[in-house]
């Protein structure tokens, strides 16, 4: 799947690595894999989203891979300018695996109690508390599986770090 990762990579703010580790998370590299809410693919593209992101064939390899990769640079693309670095790439991926209205939800939450809206780790502590009513009934968005997009985040960053590792060694190795 090396190539189809990279040339996802190409011209977008993301390396290949990254969305190996995406692709891992979602569906441990699975083109059958489907998950009960009937995502598909090795990306995990809904049904609707796959259509958008013109996915004929969401178990194709080359398709989910793409079709993820647009979906995640929309996300990216989606946040405020103040959003930066890592902060952003991890926000994308947080939308990417909750929803960008989830994602906005969190980022008021922060503000309300006094946190970084821009910053990945106020919003991580924010995050799980779109699981309680007296937060989430107050959002537009409402009730969010808040603790999901934290535990994804901190596995692509795992992933990520894991596979450069063995990349690099492989490649210092010859």
């Amino acid at each position: 799947l090396r190539p189809l990762f990279e040339r996802a990579a190409r011209a977008r703010p993301f390396e290949w690595l990254l969305l190996a580790a995406q692709g891992y998370q979602e569906s441990h590299w699975d083109r059958d894999a489907v998950s009960p809410t009937g995502v598909r693919g090795i990306m995990m593209l809904t049904l609707p989203t796959a259509r958008e992101l013109g996915v004929r064939d969401r178990t194709d390899p080359a398709e989910s891979i793409r079709g993820g990769a647009d979906y995640l640079e929309r996300m990216y693309e989606r946040l405020p300018d103040g959003v930066e670095g890592d902060d952003r790439l991890y926000m994308a991926l947080a939308a990417y695996n909750v929803g960008y209205g989830h994602l906005l939800d969190a980022r008021r939450l922060a503000r309300r109690t006094g946190r970084d809206p821009d910053d990945w780790t106020d919003i991580r502590e924010v995050f799980p508390l779109l699981t309680q009513q007296e937060f989430y009934s107050t959002l537009p968005h409402g009730y969010a599986r808040g603790h999901e997009p934290v535990h994804y985040v901190r596995n692509i960053r795992l992933y990520n770090a894991l596979m450069r590792a063995h990349v690099d060694r492989r490649e210092r190795s010859g």
